[in-house]
Protein backbone atom coordinates (compact mmCIF):
# COMPACT_ATOMS: atom_id res chain seq x y z
CA UNK A 1 0.00 0.00 0.00
CA UNK A 2 1.42 3.41 -0.86
CA UNK A 3 2.79 5.50 1.90
CA UNK A 4 0.77 8.46 3.08
CA UNK A 5 2.04 11.69 1.62
CA UNK A 6 4.33 13.60 3.87
CA UNK A 7 5.46 17.15 3.65
CA UNK A 8 8.53 16.07 1.75
CA UNK A 9 6.54 14.09 -0.87
CA UNK A 10 4.11 16.91 -1.64
CA UNK A 11 4.45 19.05 -4.71
CA UNK A 12 5.70 22.57 -4.14
CA UNK A 13 3.23 25.37 -3.58
CA UNK A 14 3.71 26.63 -7.15
CA UNK A 15 3.15 23.16 -8.60
CA UNK A 16 -0.01 22.69 -6.53
CA UNK A 17 -1.25 26.07 -7.75
CA UNK A 18 -0.57 25.03 -11.35
CA UNK A 19 -2.59 21.85 -10.84
CA UNK A 20 -5.54 23.85 -9.54
CA UNK A 21 -5.28 26.30 -12.45
CA UNK A 22 -5.13 23.45 -14.97
CA UNK A 23 -8.18 21.75 -13.44
CA UNK A 24 -9.95 25.12 -13.31
CA UNK A 25 -9.40 25.81 -17.03
CA UNK A 26 -10.45 22.30 -18.05
CA UNK A 27 -13.68 22.66 -16.08
CA UNK A 28 -14.32 26.08 -17.65
CA UNK A 29 -14.35 24.37 -21.04
CA UNK A 30 -15.91 21.01 -20.19
CA UNK A 31 -18.71 22.10 -17.87
CA UNK A 32 -19.30 25.30 -19.82
CA UNK A 33 -19.96 23.19 -22.90
CA UNK A 34 -21.88 20.60 -20.90
CA UNK A 35 -24.34 23.12 -19.45
CA UNK A 36 -24.78 25.17 -22.62
CA UNK A 37 -26.79 22.56 -24.49
CA UNK A 38 -30.03 24.31 -23.53
CA UNK A 39 -28.94 27.38 -25.49
CA UNK A 40 -27.89 25.22 -28.45
CA UNK A 41 -31.12 23.23 -28.09
CA UNK A 42 -33.26 26.28 -28.93
CA UNK A 43 -31.10 27.13 -31.96
CA UNK A 44 -31.18 23.53 -33.22
CA UNK A 45 -34.95 23.32 -32.88
CA UNK A 46 -35.45 26.55 -34.78
CA UNK A 47 -33.07 25.48 -37.56
CA UNK A 48 -33.82 21.78 -37.96
CA UNK A 49 -37.46 21.61 -36.90
CA UNK A 50 -36.85 18.27 -35.19
CA UNK A 51 -39.09 17.21 -32.32
CA UNK A 52 -38.18 18.42 -28.83
CA UNK A 53 -37.87 14.83 -27.62
CA UNK A 54 -35.41 13.98 -30.42
CA UNK A 55 -33.12 16.93 -29.75
CA UNK A 56 -33.38 16.36 -26.00
CA UNK A 57 -32.30 12.77 -26.60
CA UNK A 58 -29.15 14.01 -28.36
CA UNK A 59 -28.17 15.93 -25.23
CA UNK A 60 -29.27 13.15 -22.91
CA UNK A 61 -27.17 10.52 -24.67
CA UNK A 62 -24.19 12.87 -24.52
CA UNK A 63 -24.80 13.41 -20.80
CA UNK A 64 -25.29 9.67 -20.32
CA UNK A 65 -21.97 8.84 -21.97
CA UNK A 66 -20.15 11.66 -20.22
CA UNK A 67 -21.21 10.22 -16.86
CA UNK A 68 -20.94 6.51 -17.58
CA UNK A 69 -17.53 6.78 -19.24
CA UNK A 70 -16.09 8.34 -16.09
CA UNK A 71 -16.18 4.82 -14.63
CA UNK A 72 -13.55 3.27 -16.94
CA UNK A 73 -11.73 6.61 -17.14
CA UNK A 74 -11.38 6.77 -13.36
CA UNK A 75 -10.25 3.15 -13.29
CA UNK A 76 -7.36 3.64 -15.74
CA UNK A 77 -6.40 7.29 -15.26
CA UNK A 78 -3.26 6.56 -13.21
CA UNK A 79 -2.09 3.88 -15.64
CA UNK A 80 -2.56 6.08 -18.69
CA UNK A 81 -1.27 9.20 -16.93
CA UNK A 82 -3.07 12.40 -16.04
CA UNK A 83 -1.45 14.50 -18.79
CA UNK A 84 -1.85 11.90 -21.52
CA UNK A 85 -5.49 11.24 -20.68
CA UNK A 86 -6.29 14.95 -20.59
CA UNK A 87 -4.62 15.38 -24.00
CA UNK A 88 -6.68 12.53 -25.48
CA UNK A 89 -9.88 14.03 -24.09
CA UNK A 90 -9.04 17.50 -25.39
CA UNK A 91 -8.36 16.18 -28.89
CA UNK A 92 -11.64 14.25 -28.97
CA UNK A 93 -13.61 17.22 -27.65
CA UNK A 94 -12.33 19.60 -30.32
CA UNK A 95 -12.77 16.99 -33.06
CA UNK A 96 -16.35 16.38 -31.96
CA UNK A 97 -17.21 20.08 -31.96
CA UNK A 98 -15.84 20.50 -35.48
CA UNK A 99 -17.80 17.47 -36.63
CA UNK A 100 -20.97 18.91 -35.03
CA UNK A 101 -20.61 22.07 -37.09
CA UNK A 102 -20.56 20.04 -40.33
CA UNK A 103 -23.40 17.68 -39.39
CA UNK A 104 -25.67 17.24 -42.45
CA UNK A 105 -28.75 16.68 -40.28
CA UNK A 106 -29.91 16.69 -36.69
CA UNK A 107 -29.67 12.90 -36.54
CA UNK A 108 -25.94 13.03 -37.35
CA UNK A 109 -25.50 14.77 -33.99
CA UNK A 110 -26.18 11.45 -32.29
CA UNK A 111 -22.70 10.41 -33.46
CA UNK A 112 -20.72 13.65 -33.22
CA UNK A 113 -22.32 15.40 -30.25
CA UNK A 114 -23.65 12.46 -28.27
CA UNK A 115 -20.98 9.80 -28.84
CA UNK A 116 -17.73 11.66 -29.46
CA UNK A 117 -18.63 14.63 -27.27
CA UNK A 118 -19.83 12.50 -24.36
CA UNK A 119 -16.73 10.31 -24.28
CA UNK A 120 -14.43 13.35 -24.60
CA UNK A 121 -16.11 15.18 -21.71
CA UNK A 122 -15.76 12.10 -19.48
CA UNK A 123 -12.08 11.58 -20.25
CA UNK A 124 -11.11 15.22 -19.89
CA UNK A 125 -13.12 15.93 -16.75
CA UNK A 126 -11.98 12.74 -15.00
CA UNK A 127 -8.31 13.57 -15.57
CA UNK A 128 -8.79 17.15 -14.34
CA UNK A 129 -10.58 16.04 -11.16
CA UNK A 130 -8.58 12.91 -10.33
CA UNK A 131 -5.25 14.74 -10.51
CA UNK A 132 -6.23 16.78 -7.45
CA UNK A 133 -6.65 13.56 -5.43
CA UNK A 134 -3.34 12.05 -6.62
CA UNK A 135 -0.95 10.96 -3.89
CA UNK A 136 1.22 13.87 -2.85
CA UNK A 137 -0.40 16.31 -5.27
CA UNK A 138 -2.40 18.52 -2.91
CA UNK A 139 -1.97 18.99 0.84
CA UNK A 140 -4.84 17.11 2.62
CA UNK A 141 -5.73 20.18 4.67
CA UNK A 142 -6.12 22.24 1.50
CA UNK A 143 -7.84 19.56 -0.60
CA UNK A 144 -11.47 20.73 -0.10
CA UNK A 145 -10.52 24.33 -0.90
CA UNK A 146 -8.49 23.24 -3.93
CA UNK A 147 -11.39 21.15 -5.24
CA UNK A 148 -13.78 24.06 -4.68
CA UNK A 149 -11.52 26.55 -6.46
CA UNK A 150 -11.02 24.21 -9.42
CA UNK A 151 -14.74 23.39 -9.58
CA UNK A 152 -15.62 27.09 -9.66
CA UNK A 153 -14.25 27.00 -13.19
CA UNK A 154 -17.32 25.03 -14.18
CA UNK A 155 -19.57 27.83 -12.92
CA UNK A 156 -17.53 30.47 -14.71
CA UNK A 157 -17.61 28.37 -17.85
CA UNK A 158 -21.39 28.04 -17.64
CA UNK A 159 -21.71 31.83 -17.59
CA UNK A 160 -19.08 32.66 -20.20
CA UNK A 161 -19.91 29.88 -22.65
CA UNK A 162 -23.65 30.54 -22.53
CA UNK A 163 -23.19 34.30 -22.88
CA UNK A 164 -20.70 33.85 -25.69
CA UNK A 165 -22.86 31.30 -27.46
CA UNK A 166 -25.90 33.57 -27.23
CA UNK A 167 -23.93 36.49 -28.68
CA UNK A 168 -22.54 34.34 -31.47
CA UNK A 169 -25.96 32.93 -32.32
CA UNK A 170 -27.26 36.48 -32.72
CA UNK A 171 -24.73 37.12 -35.49
CA UNK A 172 -23.88 33.68 -36.89
CA UNK A 173 -25.48 30.33 -37.55
CA UNK A 174 -25.12 27.66 -34.90
CA UNK A 175 -22.55 25.92 -37.11
CA UNK A 176 -20.28 28.97 -37.29
CA UNK A 177 -20.78 29.62 -33.58
CA UNK A 178 -19.55 26.11 -32.76
CA UNK A 179 -16.44 26.58 -34.91
CA UNK A 180 -15.55 29.83 -33.16
CA UNK A 181 -16.07 28.19 -29.74
CA UNK A 182 -13.87 25.30 -30.86
CA UNK A 183 -10.97 27.66 -31.54
CA UNK A 184 -11.35 29.43 -28.19
CA UNK A 185 -11.59 26.14 -26.31
CA UNK A 186 -8.48 24.86 -28.05
CA UNK A 187 -6.41 27.76 -26.69
CA UNK A 188 -7.69 27.30 -23.14
CA UNK A 189 -7.05 23.56 -23.20
CA UNK A 190 -3.53 24.12 -24.52
CA UNK A 191 -2.76 26.35 -21.53
CA UNK A 192 -4.31 23.80 -19.15
CA UNK A 193 -2.31 20.89 -20.56
CA UNK A 194 0.90 22.91 -20.36
CA UNK A 195 0.28 23.77 -16.70
CA UNK A 196 -0.56 20.14 -15.94
CA UNK A 197 2.61 18.87 -17.59
CA UNK A 198 4.82 21.41 -15.84
CA UNK A 199 3.36 20.42 -12.45
CA UNK A 200 3.83 16.66 -12.79
CA UNK A 201 6.91 16.16 -14.97
CA UNK A 202 9.33 15.75 -12.02
CA UNK A 203 7.00 13.84 -9.71
CA UNK A 204 6.32 11.18 -12.32
CA UNK A 205 9.88 9.91 -12.23
CA UNK A 206 9.84 9.52 -8.44
CA UNK A 207 6.63 7.52 -8.17
CA UNK A 208 6.47 5.67 -11.46
CA UNK A 209 7.72 2.30 -10.18
CA UNK A 210 5.39 2.25 -7.14
CA UNK A 211 2.40 3.28 -9.22
CA UNK A 212 3.04 0.65 -11.87
CA UNK A 213 3.28 -2.14 -9.28
CA UNK A 214 0.02 -1.02 -7.70
CA UNK A 215 -1.75 -0.84 -11.08
CA UNK A 216 -0.59 -4.28 -12.12
CA UNK A 217 -2.23 -5.70 -9.01
CA UNK A 218 -5.37 -3.52 -9.20
CA UNK A 219 -6.15 -3.79 -12.90
CA UNK A 220 -5.16 -7.40 -13.58
CA UNK A 221 -8.68 -8.67 -12.97
CA UNK A 222 -11.76 -6.99 -14.42
CA UNK A 223 -13.67 -7.97 -11.27
CA UNK A 224 -11.79 -5.26 -9.41
CA UNK A 225 -13.55 -2.74 -11.60
CA UNK A 226 -17.03 -3.76 -10.40
CA UNK A 227 -16.05 -4.90 -6.90
CA UNK A 228 -17.43 -1.77 -5.11
CA UNK A 229 -20.95 -2.64 -6.26
CA UNK A 230 -20.85 -5.54 -3.81
CA UNK A 231 -20.81 -3.05 -0.95
CA UNK A 232 -24.24 -2.10 0.46
CA UNK A 233 -23.21 1.43 1.31
CA UNK A 234 -21.95 2.09 -2.21
CA UNK A 235 -25.13 0.60 -3.67
CA UNK A 236 -27.29 2.95 -1.57
CA UNK A 237 -25.19 5.92 -2.66
CA UNK A 238 -25.65 4.93 -6.29
CA UNK A 239 -29.40 4.50 -5.85
CA UNK A 240 -29.61 8.04 -4.51
CA UNK A 241 -27.52 9.36 -7.38
CA UNK A 242 -29.75 7.58 -9.93
CA UNK A 243 -32.85 9.28 -8.54
CA UNK A 244 -31.02 12.59 -8.47
CA UNK A 245 -29.79 12.14 -12.04
CA UNK A 246 -33.33 11.86 -13.43
CA UNK A 247 -34.01 15.49 -12.61
CA UNK A 248 -30.47 16.87 -12.75
CA UNK A 249 -30.23 17.93 -16.41
CA UNK A 250 -33.90 18.80 -16.98
CA UNK A 251 -33.60 22.59 -16.42
CA UNK A 252 -30.38 22.81 -18.41
CA UNK A 253 -32.18 21.24 -21.36
CA UNK A 254 -35.73 22.62 -21.11
CA UNK A 255 -35.73 25.80 -19.02
CA UNK A 256 -34.96 28.23 -21.86
CA UNK A 257 -37.58 26.66 -24.14
CA UNK A 258 -40.10 26.53 -21.29
CA UNK A 259 -39.65 30.26 -20.62
CA UNK A 260 -40.10 31.10 -24.30
CA UNK A 261 -43.06 28.88 -25.16
CA UNK A 262 -45.16 28.71 -21.99
CA UNK A 263 -44.30 32.05 -20.38
CA UNK A 264 -43.59 34.09 -23.50
CA UNK A 265 -40.30 35.39 -22.07
CA UNK A 266 -37.13 35.87 -24.11
CA UNK A 267 -34.71 35.78 -21.18
CA UNK A 268 -32.45 32.91 -22.18
CA UNK A 269 -29.28 34.92 -21.55
CA UNK A 270 -30.36 35.92 -18.05
CA UNK A 271 -31.44 32.41 -17.10
CA UNK A 272 -28.29 30.67 -18.29
CA UNK A 273 -26.11 33.37 -16.75
CA UNK A 274 -27.79 32.97 -13.37
CA UNK A 275 -27.38 29.20 -13.57
CA UNK A 276 -23.68 29.66 -14.19
CA UNK A 277 -23.01 32.50 -11.73
CA UNK A 278 -24.81 30.80 -8.87
CA UNK A 279 -23.12 27.52 -9.78
CA UNK A 280 -19.69 29.15 -9.65
CA UNK A 281 -20.49 30.71 -6.27
CA UNK A 282 -21.73 27.34 -4.98
CA UNK A 283 -18.60 25.50 -6.06
CA UNK A 284 -16.41 27.92 -4.19
CA UNK A 285 -18.68 28.18 -1.12
CA UNK A 286 -19.20 24.44 -0.73
CA UNK A 287 -15.49 23.84 -1.24
CA UNK A 288 -14.78 26.19 1.67
CA UNK A 289 -17.64 24.92 3.86
CA UNK A 290 -16.59 21.29 3.40
CA UNK A 291 -13.36 22.08 5.24
CA UNK A 292 -15.47 22.57 8.39
CA UNK A 293 -18.72 20.64 7.76
CA UNK A 294 -19.04 17.03 6.66
CA UNK A 295 -19.51 16.96 2.85
CA UNK A 296 -22.28 14.36 3.31
CA UNK A 297 -24.39 16.86 5.29
CA UNK A 298 -23.90 19.53 2.66
CA UNK A 299 -24.80 17.05 -0.08
CA UNK A 300 -28.05 16.27 1.72
CA UNK A 301 -28.95 19.97 1.64
CA UNK A 302 -28.21 20.02 -2.10
CA UNK A 303 -30.61 17.14 -2.75
CA UNK A 304 -33.38 18.80 -0.74
CA UNK A 305 -33.03 22.17 -2.45
CA UNK A 306 -32.76 20.75 -5.94
CA UNK A 307 -35.81 18.51 -5.62
CA UNK A 308 -37.94 21.23 -4.03
CA UNK A 309 -36.97 23.79 -6.66
CA UNK A 310 -38.01 21.45 -9.50
CA UNK A 311 -41.39 20.93 -7.85
CA UNK A 312 -41.84 24.71 -7.60
CA UNK A 313 -40.79 25.43 -11.21
CA UNK A 314 -44.33 25.17 -12.71
CA UNK A 315 -45.44 27.93 -10.33
CA UNK A 316 -42.84 30.35 -11.72
CA UNK A 317 -44.84 32.57 -14.05
CA UNK A 318 -42.90 35.81 -14.53
CA UNK A 319 -39.31 36.72 -15.27
CA UNK A 320 -38.37 37.45 -11.65
CA UNK A 321 -39.59 34.05 -10.45
CA UNK A 322 -37.81 32.18 -13.23
CA UNK A 323 -34.61 34.05 -12.47
CA UNK A 324 -34.95 33.16 -8.80
CA UNK A 325 -35.38 29.52 -9.79
CA UNK A 326 -32.26 29.68 -11.96
CA UNK A 327 -30.20 31.14 -9.13
CA UNK A 328 -31.40 28.56 -6.58
CA UNK A 329 -31.14 25.58 -8.90
CA UNK A 330 -27.75 26.65 -10.22
CA UNK A 331 -26.45 27.01 -6.67
CA UNK A 332 -27.59 23.53 -5.67
CA UNK A 333 -26.34 22.00 -8.92
CA UNK A 334 -22.95 23.64 -8.50
CA UNK A 335 -22.77 22.28 -4.98
CA UNK A 336 -23.27 18.74 -6.23
CA UNK A 337 -20.38 19.07 -8.68
CA UNK A 338 -17.84 19.91 -6.00
CA UNK A 339 -19.33 17.79 -3.19
CA UNK A 340 -19.69 14.40 -4.85
CA UNK A 341 -15.97 13.65 -5.00
CA UNK A 342 -15.56 14.93 -1.43
CA UNK A 343 -18.43 12.69 -0.27
CA UNK A 344 -16.73 9.70 -1.89
CA UNK A 345 -13.51 10.72 -0.14
CA UNK A 346 -15.36 11.01 3.19
CA UNK A 347 -17.25 7.72 2.99
CA UNK A 348 -14.52 5.61 1.44
CA UNK A 349 -10.78 6.05 0.79
CA UNK A 350 -8.61 8.77 -0.78
CA UNK A 351 -6.73 6.34 -3.01
CA UNK A 352 -10.01 5.02 -4.46
CA UNK A 353 -11.66 8.36 -5.20
CA UNK A 354 -10.98 8.31 -8.97
CA UNK A 355 -12.33 4.76 -9.35
CA UNK A 356 -15.39 5.15 -7.09
CA UNK A 357 -16.22 8.61 -8.42
CA UNK A 358 -16.17 7.16 -11.91
CA UNK A 359 -18.50 4.33 -10.92
CA UNK A 360 -20.80 6.85 -9.24
CA UNK A 361 -21.19 8.48 -12.64
CA UNK A 362 -23.05 5.40 -13.95
CA UNK A 363 -26.34 5.98 -12.04
CA UNK A 364 -26.19 9.71 -12.82
CA UNK A 365 -25.69 8.78 -16.47
CA UNK A 366 -28.71 6.49 -16.53
CA UNK A 367 -30.86 9.07 -14.76
CA UNK A 368 -29.71 11.85 -17.11
CA UNK A 369 -30.56 9.63 -20.07
CA UNK A 370 -34.11 9.12 -18.83
CA UNK A 371 -35.05 12.52 -17.38
CA UNK A 372 -34.85 15.13 -20.19
CA UNK A 373 -36.36 12.86 -22.92
CA UNK A 374 -39.21 11.98 -20.54
CA UNK A 375 -39.92 15.68 -19.99
CA UNK A 376 -39.64 16.34 -23.73
CA UNK A 377 -42.03 13.50 -24.52
CA UNK A 378 -44.60 14.74 -22.01
CA UNK A 379 -44.36 18.19 -23.59
CA UNK A 380 -44.77 16.78 -27.13
CA UNK A 381 -47.90 14.89 -26.05
CA UNK A 382 -49.54 17.48 -23.81
CA UNK A 383 -48.04 20.80 -24.86
CA UNK A 384 -47.24 21.62 -21.21
CA UNK A 385 -44.30 21.08 -18.87
CA UNK A 386 -46.01 21.22 -15.46
CA UNK A 387 -46.74 17.52 -14.88
CA UNK A 388 -43.26 16.49 -15.99
CA UNK A 389 -41.58 19.03 -13.70
CA UNK A 390 -43.67 17.83 -10.74
CA UNK A 391 -42.70 14.22 -11.47
CA UNK A 392 -38.95 14.70 -11.77
CA UNK A 393 -38.89 16.98 -8.71
CA UNK A 394 -40.63 14.32 -6.64
CA UNK A 395 -38.18 11.69 -7.82
CA UNK A 396 -35.21 13.83 -6.74
CA UNK A 397 -36.78 14.26 -3.29
CA UNK A 398 -36.99 10.48 -2.94
CA UNK A 399 -33.19 10.46 -3.18
CA UNK A 400 -32.97 12.26 0.18
CA UNK A 401 -33.92 9.31 2.48
CA UNK A 402 -31.93 6.90 0.31
CA UNK A 403 -28.79 9.02 0.71
CA UNK A 404 -29.42 9.21 4.46
CA UNK A 405 -29.43 5.41 4.57
CA UNK A 406 -26.06 5.35 2.80
CA UNK A 407 -24.54 7.72 5.37
CA UNK A 408 -26.14 5.90 8.33
CA UNK A 409 -24.81 2.63 6.96
CA UNK A 410 -21.32 4.04 7.32
CA UNK A 411 -22.02 5.33 10.83
CA UNK A 412 -23.30 1.90 11.93
CA UNK A 413 -20.13 0.27 10.60
CA UNK A 414 -17.92 2.77 12.39
CA UNK A 415 -19.70 2.50 15.76
CA UNK A 416 -18.70 -1.01 16.96
CA UNK A 417 -14.94 -0.41 16.72
CA UNK A 418 -13.51 -0.91 20.23
CA UNK A 419 -10.28 -2.60 19.15
CA UNK A 420 -7.27 -0.28 19.15
CA UNK A 421 -4.18 -1.78 17.61
CA UNK A 422 -0.58 -0.75 17.54
CA UNK A 423 0.17 1.43 14.53
CA UNK A 424 3.06 -0.75 13.44
CA UNK A 425 0.76 -3.79 13.32
CA UNK A 426 -1.81 -1.82 11.42
CA UNK A 427 0.80 -0.77 8.87
CA UNK A 428 1.95 -4.39 8.57
CA UNK A 429 -1.64 -5.50 7.99
CA UNK A 430 -2.07 -2.86 5.26
CA UNK A 431 0.94 -4.26 3.40
CA UNK A 432 -0.31 -7.81 3.73
CA UNK A 433 -3.83 -6.93 2.60
CA UNK A 434 -3.46 -4.12 0.05
CA UNK A 435 -7.15 -3.64 -0.72
CA UNK A 436 -10.58 -4.38 0.70
CA UNK A 437 -14.17 -3.26 0.40
CA UNK A 438 -14.80 0.23 1.69
CA UNK A 439 -17.37 -0.93 4.22
CA UNK A 440 -15.00 -3.59 5.55
CA UNK A 441 -12.28 -1.06 6.32
CA UNK A 442 -14.22 0.40 9.21
CA UNK A 443 -15.24 -2.81 10.96
CA UNK A 444 -13.10 -2.98 14.08
CA UNK A 445 -10.22 -1.41 12.23
CA UNK A 446 -9.62 -4.54 10.10
CA UNK A 447 -10.72 -6.05 6.83
CA UNK A 448 -12.93 -9.10 6.80
CA UNK A 449 -11.41 -12.10 5.10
Amino acid sequence: MPESPSAGSLLSGLQQACLVVASFLVQVVVLGLFYSYGTLFAALKADTGDAASTLALVGSIRDFLSHICTAPAGFVVQRVGFVRMAAIGAALLLLGMLADSYAPSGYFLFITCSLVGGVAIAILFTAALAVLYGQGHISPSLLPVAVGLAASGGGLGTVVVNLGLNLLLDSFSWRSALRICCGAFGLLLLVALTALWCSLRHQKQVKESTTNRRELRSYSDVRDFLQPFGDLQFLLLNAALFLYGIGFMVPYTHLVYYAETERGLDISTELTSLLGISGAAARLCFGLFSAFVRPSRLFLVVLLVQGASLVCLPFCEDAAELKAFSAIYGFSSGGRVVLLSLVVNELFDLQRVAHLYGLAGIPIAVGSLLGPPFVGKVYDLSGHYAVAFFAVGGIVLVAVPVFCLAVLCRRSIEKPAPVIEDSAKADHRDHVIPSCDASDEFLGGRCKL
